[in-house]
């Protein structure tokens, strides 16, 4: 299976009748709006993509959209990982045969397992699509579940459709050991955009990033910076991106993502409740931010 690296934006989901419903003539130009940017990639449906708020039957029709609408212009990660095994399976494998490009798979949530427990749920995903890429998607401060050193080891000697780890958890000397285990057998992606340098620098092969959903331009300028080596020129888009995602609230608030792509000429439409949209007040001192970094 073919190398995964770049940076790969973590895709919001457009939605309308205040988000009550997937508005796909917006996603397809959101998909467009991303392919014209040079992206590496997409993830679709993942935590910016308020997956958790969404059915099984919205995720099959996003999917369908996003890979319809990317035509191969650009590799699809659909994240399939759902709070069940059966679901889980049921999505990868329509992921699958809709014709993306590989799945982000999440730790099940809500209730902590052992290592044996995610190792058995991990198998029984991969032996249903065995042809079929697989990233594994580790952010232990949503789901109360860790991928841990042996566990990530075993993985890898076990499951030979592995082909990343996306790892949310801010945690570099985390990353650093699961790059010595994956070696060249597999792609670590940073999930967190404060460590994007420090990623880099240690062997991770790229960036999957809620922020860059809005602004994907700063995050490929690093990464460009970095496979050139200039360092200094990496450094200072470092500097830049940790005020970008100061604005954005760092992913802890989708709406802001949504309204900056608004103010970029992008309907993004309204984020589903519980969750709720920016103020006025909020979307004004949003706007005067951007504006002060020269992104709007």
């Amino acid at each position: 299976m073919s190398e995964w690296k770049g940076i790969i934006p973590a895709m919001i989901t457009p939605l309308k009748d205040s988000g009550r419903s997937v508005d796909h003539e917006a996603m397809r130009n959101y998909c467009d709006f991303l392919a014209e940017k040079g992206v590496h990639g997409v993830f679709c449906g993942g935590t910016t993509g308020e997956g958790p708020l969404l059915s099984l039957a919205e995720k099959k029709e996003i999917a369908r959209t996003v890979v319809s609408q990317m035509n191969s212009k650009v590799r699809v990660i659909i994240q399939t990982g759902c709070i069940t095994t059966d679901q889980t399976v049921e999505l990868t494998k329509y992921c699958r045969d809709t014709g993306a490009d590989a799945a982000g798979i999440v730790l099940p949530y809500y209730y902590h397992f052992d290592d044996d427990r995610l190792f058995a749920y991990f198998m029984e995903i991969a032996e249903s699509v065995p042809d079929f890429p697989i990233f594994i998607y580790n952010i232990p401060q949503c789901t109360c579940n860790n991928v841990s050193l042996p566990l990530f080891r075993r993985l890898l000697e076990n499951i030979e459709n592995i082909v990343g780890i996306k790892n949310s958890n801010p945690d570099i000397f985390q990353d650093t050991e699961f790059v010595k285990i994956a070696k060249d057998r597999c792609s670590l992606f940073v999930g967190s955009d404060g460590l994007i340098l420090a990623g880099l620098s240690i062997g991770a092969r790229g960036l999957v990033s809620g922020n860059a959903s809005a602004f994907p331009e700063p995050y490929l300028d690093i990464y460009r910076a970095f496979v050139k080596g200039d360092i200094e020129k990496a450094r200072e888009h470092q500097y830049f991106i940790d005020r970008l995602r100061n604005v954005l609230a760092n992913g802890r608030d989708n709406a802001s993502f949504k309204k900056a792509l608004s103010f970029r000429g992008i309907n993004a439409g309204s984020v589903r409740s519980p969750d709720r949209d920016l103020s006025d007040t909020e979307a004004q001192s949003l706007k005067n931010s951007l504006k002060e970094l020269g992104l709007i």
